[in-house]
């Protein structure tokens, strides 16, 4: 029995016309189901509702009705009417199908055309009333009607973005217009790079964020800072005129700025850049030198506030001294010019070639050259430690006293009576330096402290780096031990 079911149904599968036949009346099925759907699904049962509105605007047939921006239905048809008593204006009236389970709508309810998106598209957008004694409901085909003698009023007004640009005048609108189109044709195409800069945005809220925490706080006292904005801006506005001057001859430099030597400038920027930072590599050793030298310069920095004092005691010291340098430098050239007519005698030259063939030519250069490295050798001990000068005091202060008779020998023995005896052991006291030190770095004569014990020769490290011109007290040299102290 099953299988003469099972036959039957394969030799009907197995039938061209009789699937052919289903084939084509699916499709019919399915072409008037799209037909009619546009007016509601066949068979549904639905609530009919009209409404009317002051403008329709952009609505168009199928456009949403939504309650709470949830879709309950659609709209019909958008009928224009004419003018009446409740209403002054033409309007529009608008056949709502809604869901069968939105019946009956109070009376009190409100209604709205709003904006479905920037592109312009609208739809209807329902409030519906609280049920409640005395208050009755619409039913199946009624209308909620406008009418201006009732203060609660369906429709609420609802200001789109065409009203809106309605406001600005058609230089306006065609200005916003190409605006829009331009941003249209940047943002077309740019979808990564969009998402990125609201990935990026992302990130930068949190830091706005804290921003705005700090403006906030009371510690802030952006209150405060408004205040004060305001004061200023109020003691500001009496001179908006010479602002306005201000801005448009900004706006007149600007405009002489935008030359393309200008650009050009900016474009060799970047190459003078890297010249600079090449030229400044180059230079770091240097610098590096110059902060070495620097470094060593602060000791002679700090002396030189000293040196300057000295310098300007020698300078005004030295005022007096070249005024008698003036009959000197008249004797000098007395003696320049009569060694100029020395020369100049032919006698005296062949005086001179005889002499630079004999012996006594000899001995004269001889001596001179000796008596110049003399004066080499004792330079640096005269120059900073002046030792002819204080040898001369010291000398002249031996023969210094005296009567009509002649000049006395004045001096001090200065003798340790157990150095008079001989002895095996060297002196516990016996201090002596009888080659010290005077050169430009030190000047030891008469500048060595005396310390406690035997000292023998120079006694090391600086003893100064001027000569003591004053008497000797509390040094020792020739004289402390065994000579004689003028």
């Amino acid at each position: 029995m099953r299988s003469r079911r099972a036959g039957a149904i394969k030799s009907i599968f197995n039938n061209p016309v009789l699937i052919g036949t289903l084939t084509v009346l699916v499709v019919i099925v399915a072409v008037f189901l799209s037909y009619t759907a546009q007016n509601g699904l066949p068979f549904i049962p639905t609530y009919a509702v009209n409404v009317q509105v002051a403008d329709g605007g952009e609505l168009n047939k199928n456009a949403d009705v939504r309650i709470g921006g949830a879709r309950v239905g659609q709209v019909l048809a958008v009928v224009p009417e004419p003018a009446s008593k409740q209403w002054p204006h033409p309007y529009a009236k608008l056949e709502l199908q809604l869901q069968k389970s939105l019946q009956p709508l109070p009376a009190n309810t409100k209604y709205q055309v709003r904006l479905a998106s920037i592109l312009g598209g609208q739809y209807v957008e329902l409030f519906p009333g609280k049920k409640s004694a005395g208050v009755g409901t619409v039913p199946d085909g009624g209308t909620l009607a406008l009418n201006t003698n009732n203060a609660k009023n369906h429709n609420v007004p609802y200001i789109d973005m065409s009203q809106a640009f309605d406001v600005f005048g058609p230089k306006t609108r065609d200005g916003i217009r190409s605006v829009t189109r331009v941003l249209g044709d940047s943002f077309s195409g740019r979808g990564a790079e969009i998402n990125q800069g609201i990935y990026s945005l992302d990130h930068l809220i949190s830091p706005v964020q804290n921003v705005l925490r700090l403006l906030s706080s009371p510690s802030t006292n952006l209150r405060g800072f408004l205040s004060n904005l305001a004061s200023s801006t109020s003691v500001i506005a009496p001179e908006t005129s010479n602002l306005f001057n201000l801005l448009q001859n900004g706006a007149t430099t600007a405009g002489a700025l935008n030359t393309p030597a200008l650009g050009q400038t900016f474009d060799t920027l970047p190459s003078v850049e890297d010249s600079g930072s090449s030229a400044l590599n180059n230079s770091r050793p240097v610098l590096n030198e110059l902060a070495g030298i620097t470094q060593e310069l602060k000791p002679a920095a700090a002396v030189l506030p000293g040196t300057a004092q000295r310098l300007d005691t020698v300078l005004n010291t030295a005022g007096p001294t070249l005024q008698l340098l003036t009959p000197v430098s008249n004797t000098v050239n007395g003696a320049l010019a009569a060694t100029k007519n020395l020369a100049n005698d032919p006698s005296a030259t062949q005086a001179f070639k005889n002499l630079g063939s004999t012996d006594l030519g000899t001995a004269g250069s001889s001596a001179f050259l000796g008596l110049g490295a003399i004066f080499n050798t004792v330079k640096d001990a005269q120059v900073s430690c002046n030792v002819v000068g204080t040898w001369s005091r010291n000398f002249a202060g031996i023969i210094s006293e005296g009567n009509a008779q002649g000049n006395w020998l004045r001096m001090m023995p200065v003798v340790n009576t157990s150095d008079l005896l001989q002895s095996n052991q060297t002196s516990p006291d016996l201090h002596m330096n009888t080659n010290p030190q005077e050169t430009g770095g030190q000047c030891q004569d008469g500048n060595e402290s005396y310390a406690p014990g035997t000292s023998i020769g120079s006694p090391g490290g600086t003893a100064g780096h001027t000569a003591n011109t004053a008497p000797p007290s509390g040094t020792y040299g020739l004289g402390k031990k065994a000579g004689l102290v003028p």
